[in-house]
């Protein structure tokens, strides 16, 4: 038995949010074409590369806030050590959750990824002296924290 509404679409009348219509199709090729043009991939990985290292060394000097880093081109998370010593906040509310509240007062964006991680996504067009002061916000807080 056909509804009322059974001839109301005909076929291909309808679409799809992920359904690959031709405008999507064109902006995801000129989306690609730019990637490829201005080398984003090779800046994803050799600035990830300098801001993993730098964060690295965040670990060594302030292990009393950040126990490691983790990821893969400029896709880092960082795990935050336990009880980091005089964490604002609300004591309730995970300390991942309260550490971005102070990177966000800073003017950096961090969002949570689990109780205890930070993750770092930046644009893949991030230049090395931006990192660098993404990098400087980070151990500011943390030198703060330890006092």
């Amino acid at each position: 038995m056909r509804g009322p509404y059974a001839d109301l679409l005909g076929p291909g009348s309808h679409g799809s949010t992920y359904g690959g219509s031709p405008l999507a199709c064109a902006v995801a090729l000129k989306v690609l074409e730019v990637i490829q043009a201005e080398k984003l991939a090779d800046n994803a990985r050799r600035v990830g590369e300098f801001l993993k290292q730098r964060l690295g060394e965040l670990t060594e000097k302030y292990p009393q806030v950040y126990r490691n880093v983790r990821g893969l081109g400029l896709m880092l998370g960082i795990e935050l050590a336990a009880n980091i010593p005089h964490l604002p906040g609300e004591g309730q509310k995970p300390q991942a959750v309260r550490m971005a509240n102070l990177f966000h007062a800073e003017g950096l964006l961090t969002i949570p990824a689990g109780a205890q991680i930070l993750r770092l996504l930046p644009p893949l067009n991030l230049r090395e002296s931006e990192a660098g002061e993404g990098v400087a916000i980070l151990e500011r807080v943390a030198a703060r924290l330890v006092g």
